[in-house]
């Protein structure tokens, strides 16, 4: 960024940090919930959506198109079964979230350890925040990834002891109105950058030419490993689980009281969240096509590359440098000349498989560059798919509105970081024996929750400093709800319409989620299928094992009785 980007940048933290303490802190948050449907329905969204949604989402097109698209269309047959199966049980009980309703229907055992098991996928899931804003700094300042994630975790120590428990910076619901105008305006950006007298219908075609719009594809699903069937049925699982958990959603659902305007905000949900998911994956796929004419990075992270400059291979990185750039003009040469006959409406299968050969040269090339960059230093990320998106911003967005970009992407970051810290250090001091709040005990009451605070955000730290980003963090966040939805699913479902034996259910709850971690760590299973394996695997072992109790019990009766 320049000085221009910069300045602003710097201008609006200081601003929003300004108006949060001296402003927010007299907003009742409860007022967020209006009597409009609409609003109803795009909360539900906002609530879904995640910030590093909009950073990572374009990098998973950018390198395989939208297949991953697929996982979203399980979405309305998800809406359907909170409806007409989740949604009635919780009307009657009149519950409040998804844990008292199991604590009502089973024991408080079975109720801890499902608290539990939701707890650890919040934590995993906020560890994903933690290492968006790494990345997002990483940008600006070359900083070590892990000395980032050190500053960043003291940064949240000084913002949670200085906000307290008020934990937005911006609302949810804004943070998804400001993220979605950022990739409109990118989605413009890139549109005018393409060559001269290149429009939207050309671009599309260019780029649907590369398979990077094509959905369904049993080709694709082959090298992506994203098939419709497992993608359907894995995430009607998936977005069950959030819909009928997550404890915001429960909130929207007991403000509009259950009534028609619950049923339509998740008709609204269902409607609108796959064209939204579809866009972000479209600006991803474009972004594609803009880099077929322009010059691409050998590797996008910034940092990385500074690292091993610093290094004895900076030398063997400058020649595969040199070579990858060859490439690209080459690539450049072929793709105008393509691009042009895609205007004229024809398409030569000659051009289109030397940009494919080219393209997939450099690739090789980049992985080189990966491999150097792990022998410069063995500590460092080389996953830099997060990075494409940013780099985008970084070097082609006008000055100006770069750094409004970024300070937007980090602003959001760190608010949805502080909301989770807050939730997770409630919900925690929820489950301690702690006595009921009196004015003799309500500084140690405030003490504990700073000290659970600090220690939340100590092992969210100790998580990213020695877990790896091992995808991209779109894939990150549904490997960690999948390895958990599937259970807890089935927990809730167990407990709405199964009767069981609450210690046979307690039991077959650990050795289904236990022989999940198992799997993950020790098979190729692709890890959107633990979703289907929780929840059918939790429902056909308590069936079983509670069969097989009450057998027993039953003969003992008989026994007892000829006795």
């Amino acid at each position: 960024m320049n000085t221009i980007d910069w300045s602003i940048f710097i201008l609006i933290l200081i601003i929003t940090l300004a108006i949060k303490q001296f402003k927010l802190q007299k907003i009742n948050s409860s007022s967020i919930y209006d009597k409009s449907t609409l609003n109803y329905g795009v909360k539900l969204i906002a609530i879904q959506s995640f910030v590093y949604s909009f950073i990572s989402l374009p990098g998973q097109a950018y390198s395989q198109g939208i297949t991953f698209l697929q996982l979203y269309l399980g979405i309305p047959i998800a809406v359907f079964f909170t409806l007409y199966v989740i949604i009635p049980k919780y009307k009657i009980a009149k519950t409040k979230n998804a844990f008292e309703y199991i604590l009502n229907h089973s024991d408080k055992k079975i109720h801890n350890l499902t608290v539990v098991l939701y707890l650890i996928l919040r934590m995993l899931i906020l560890t994903i925040t933690f290492y968006a804003i790494a990345m997002v700094l990483s940008i600006l300042v070359k900083v070590n990834f892990k000395t980032l994630l050190i500053f960043i975790s003291i940064g949240f120590i000084v913002l949670h002891l200085l906000f307290r428990n008020k934990n937005y910076l911006f609302q949810k619901h804004n943070q998804l109105l400001y993220c979605t105008i950022i990739i409109i305006l990118i989605f413009t950006c890139i549109l005018y950058k393409l060559p001269l007298g290149m429009y939207i219908d050309d671009t599309l075609s260019f780029t649907a030419s590369f398979d990077k719009l094509t959905l369904i594809d049993s080709k694709l699903a082959e090298k992506d490993k994203f098939d419709l069937t497992k993608c359907l049925i894995n995430g009607t699982i998936l977005f069950v689980a959030l819909l009928a958990m997550n404890t915001k959603t429960l909130q929207i659902y007991r403000q509009s009281k259950y009534s028609y305007k619950t049923k339509d905000s998740l008709f609204i949900y269902g409607l609108l969240n796959i064209p939204f998911q579809f866009f972000i994956l479209l600006t991803g796929s474009i972004l594609f096509t803009f880099y077929q004419f322009n010059d691409a990075p050998l590797h996008y992270n910034p940092n990385n590359v500074h690292t091993v400059k610093q290094s004895i291979y900076a030398e063997q990185y400058n020649d595969i440098k040199q070579e990858y750039h060859k490439i690209l003009s080459l690539r450049k040469e072929a793709s105008l000349l393509y691009s042009g006959q895609i205007y004229q409406n024809y398409s030569n299968e000659v051009l289109q498989d030397q940009i494919l050969s080219l393209t997939e040269n450099a690739n090789k090339l980049q992985q080189e560059a990966k491999t150097l960059i792990k022998k410069a230093n063995d500590d460092v990320e080389v996953n830099d798919s997060d990075f494409i998106l940013l780099h985008f911003i970084n070097f082609y967005v006008p000055d100006g509105i770069t750094g409004v970009i970024i300070a937007i992407f980090l602003i959001s970051l760190i608010s949805l970081g502080l909301r989770e810290i807050n939730w997770l250090t409630k919900s925690i001091l929820n489950i301690l024996p702690i006595k009921k709040k009196n004015k003799a005990n309500e500084h140690p009451i405030k003490n504990r929750y700073f000290l659970v605070s600090i220690l939340v955000i100590i092992l969210i730290l100790l998580i990213t400093y020695h877990v790896p980003v091992f995808l991209n963090l779109i894939q990150i966040l549904w490997t960690y709800a999948s390895l958990f939805s599937g259970t807890l699913l089935a927990i809730l479902l167990i407990s709405m319409y199964g009767r069981a034996n609450n210690q046979i259910f307690f039991v077959s709850i650990i050795i289904v989620q236990l022989s999940i971690f198992y799997l993950y760590f020790t098979t190729n299973i692709h890890y959107l299928w633990y979703n289907a394996i929780g929840v059918s695997g939790l429902t056909v072992l308590t069936f079983v094992l509670n069969t097989v109790y009450n057998t027993i019990s039953i003969s003992q009766k008989e026994k007892d009785i000829l006795i």
